[in-house]
């Protein structure tokens, strides 16, 4: 298996394009957790990677997993909402948009609709089974953490945050293959949704800006007023 399967910066320069950069705050989230989402805010806590640190894979581990949900719920998921409500009031859909919106329901499985003739059954039959043969794996005081960990947005986090770093970085794997093909997936999403049309994913962006905007103003996040905007590319440690 090759290191750094996954390049982070590609989720810094998607979100930096289209101006839904999450605000950092920087240092390990009190709890259990080395890295938080606020998907509402668009606020991420976890440490940031820095050529100071001995082993700066592990912070660049956990910040590519938070941003790789950034990215799910920034740009991809509300992209496809999109396409899936131009669908449904029958207006003009490319093969393109159509494609994208495909993958994106074989891949985030139950997070939409069926739309039209569309049946992903037999997909997530076979995706259940795959994750259920992982989640097995995980007993006892595991078990609930193998739920978690296999759930769509989940196993595709942790899968491009464990392609980021080298292998010798990841630790002992339950499921070796996982991880790797949960990365491809996403990869493969965020490859589609870049080809799309800017002007759609423009105005799904600016729509997208407005509802953080209005969500930061009465939101009690603790870690909000904490934390700062990103105007580099926190990766640029990461080692290749």
């Amino acid at each position: 298996m090759a290191d750094n399967l996954f390049d982070p910066s590609r989720l810094y320069e998607a979100l930096r394009q289209q101006g839904l950069l999450p605000k950092v705050a920087n240092f390990t989230p009190a709890g259990e957790a080395h890295g938080l989402f606020n998907s509402a805010v668009n606020r991420i806590t976890a440490e940031m990677p820095t050529k100071t640190k001995l082993l700066p894979e592990y912070n660049t581990n956990t910040l590519a997993h938070e941003m790789t949900h950034a990215v799910q719920n920034n740009l991809l998921r509300d992209t496809a909402y999109r396409i899936q409500k131009k669908v449904e009031q029958g207006e003009p859909v490319s093969d393109q948009e159509r494609q994208f919106l495909r993958a994106s329901e074989q891949m985030f499985a139950n997070s939409f609709a069926r739309v039209g003739n569309y049946d992903s059954a037999q997909h997530s039959k076979d995706l259940k089974a795959y994750k259920d043969q992982v989640r097995s794996q995980y007993t006892g005081t595991n078990k609930d953490y193998g739920s978690y960990r296999t759930k769509p947005d989940e196993a595709q986090a942790f899968g491009v945050g464990n392609m980021s770093v080298p292998f010798s970085a990841m630790g002992n794997q339950v499921n070796p293959h996982l991880d790797p093909s949960m990365a491809t997936e996403f990869d493969i999403l965020l490859s589609m949704y870049q080809k799309l049309p800017e002007s759609l994913r423009a105005s799904s962006a600016a729509a997208k800006q407005e509802q953080i905007a209005r969500e930061r103003k009465t939101s009690q996040d603790v870690y909000l007023p904490m934390a700062n905007d990103l105007f580099a590319d926190p990766f640029k440690y990461s080692i290749k």
